[in-house]
């Protein structure tokens, strides 16, 4: 799996695979977490307001309850259904 991952970022970088494998990967101080920089980081995994907006949205569990209000408010439904493991592994 990582030959391929490998494979497909050389090609958008017009690299060849061969040359991405053998440079060696050097890293900034800031780029690996540590006790100095943990804050920074933090602040940089957190979601931001913007993101977490889908969250202050009415979401509704109950179909038939969901469908009178939508009628009721003259609203669209969105029906998300799932077949299988949430995580994808079945």
């Amino acid at each position: 799996m990582h030959r391929i991952l490998l494979a497909v970022v050389a090609a958008a970088l017009g690299t060849p695979a061969v040359a991405l494998a053998q440079e060696p990967l050097e890293l900034d101080s800031r780029q690996v977490p540590d006790e100095d920089n943990f804050e920074e980081w933090l602040e940089f995994i957190r979601p931001s307001e913007d993101e977490l907006v889908y969250e202050k949205i009415g979401w509704r569990n109950k179909f038939w309850s969901a469908v009178q209000e939508a009628k009721e408010l003259g609203r669209p439904i969105l029906l998300w259904t799932m077949n299988g493991h949430p995580l994808g592994c079945t």
